[in-house]
């Protein structure tokens, strides 16, 4: 089985604030996104890494990548309007290269911080299920409103999980699942396991990590420029 990469790093990044999407400012003299792109590099099976990013800043990554050292060939892909609609163009640009039985990880590129143990993880589980979620417990109890000033369900806490990125998929039954939904509803989708298992694969939780924060805010940078 070989496996593939999409990072997507097509965001624009608002409530950071600023003109650069926050994938491209710098940490240390390196842009954010490649934090992320070292790690895949570094993954021996790998054998493309797919990186999803606007037309304007497409010239910007590759000079970006051009001093990394050697590793998995990078093909560009153009990001979409909506997360999952970047996530198929990324499948689409492995047409014709991804066995149906090959593994594809879907990442983030503001996550930086994720432990290399999840690209591990997520190819064992697809020995047994068709896609991998790296999640953590939710800590605190958990609330949910409908119209966000009443209360009207409080949540089984033992239940509950936040999901982190990289996800893991197994390549020809994640493009297939797509044809599950009109365009509209995945425009609204919101994750790769979401979808998955809306689909009807089955999708396997596997150890996240409470460091592998995603890069949001002012705060989340400062937090992450003190740990590299």
């Amino acid at each position: 089985m070989k496996s593939f990469a999409i990072i997507l790093a097509g965001g624009v990044g608002s409530r950071l604030g600023g003109n650069t999407p926050k994938q491209y400012l710098p940490v240390k003299g390196v842009p954010l996104f490649v934090y992320s792109v070292r790690k895949f590099a570094a993954l021996s099976s790998l054998e493309a890494i797919v990186l999803v990013v606007s037309a304007q800043w497409r010239q910007f990554a590759a000079e970006a990548l051009a001093g990394e050292p050697a590793g998995p060939r990078v093909i560009f892909a153009e990001a979409g309007a909506s997360r999952q609609e970047s996530v198929w163009s990324g499948l689409r640009a492995l047409d014709g290269i991804a066995a149906d039985s090959d593994a594809v990880f879907v990442h983030d590129s503001v996550r930086p911080l994720f432990p290399v143990s999840n690209l591990a993880d997520g190819l064992a589980a697809l020995e047994t299920h068709d896609a991998a979620l790296p999640v953590i417990s939710v800590k605190d109890a958990t609330y949910q409103s409908a119209d966000g000033q009443e209360l009207t369900a409080v949540l089984p806490r033992a239940e509950l999980y936040s999901g982190q990125s990289p996800e893991c998929l197994r390549y020809g039954p994640f493009v297939r699942a797509h044809s599950c939904f009109t365009p509209a509803e995945i425009a609204a989708i919101r994750g790769c396991s979401e979808l998955a298992y809306r689909a009807g694969l089955r999708v396997k939780l596997i150890p996240g990590a409470e460091q592998n924060f995603k890069i949001t805010t002012k705060e989340d940078l400062q937090a992450f420029t003190l740990l590299v």
